[in-house]
């Protein structure tokens, strides 16, 4: 939708707007940075998986999106999800020596700093 408004000094701006956002369209950064696997920046990812319940498939993409918004240098591949369990790759190429404690450290830190809209059961890094 396209909407023609009037700024505060006469120029006219154009507004580009959506009556509805799907939050499953918006998942743009997960698997954006797969090529990473390959070549010669490749990396070793670890796996997260998270025992949830009452999880949203379209929420959990848009949560796990804004991962690699908050922390720029991790890459997101894999990511599976139902109502009860999430499982994803994640991983730095620009960061070698990322353990999986260091992963593990940071997403805690993202779930508490980013309530997500499912219950957390509990959280693995491996």
């Amino acid at each position: 939708m396209q909407q023609r408004t009037k700024s505060l000094l006469g120029k006219n701006s154009t507004i580009y707007s959506r009556d509805k956002i799907n939050l499953s369209d918006v998942d743009y950064n997960i698997e954006a940075g797969k090529d990473y696997l390959e070549g010669t920046s490749k990396f070793k990812p670890v796996n997260v998986e998270l025992n949830v319940s009452n999880a949203k498939t379209d929420q959990v993409h848009y949560w796990i999106n804004e991962i690699t918004n908050q922390y720029a240098d991790f890459v997101v591949t894999n990511v599976k999800a139902d109502p009860n369990k999430i499982s994803f790759d994640i991983g730095s190429p620009s960061m070698e020596d990322l353990t999986a404690e260091d992963i593990e450290f940071r997403m805690k830190e993202y779930l508490d700093m980013n309530v997500p809209p499912f219950e957390v059961k509990e959280l693995k890094v491996q």
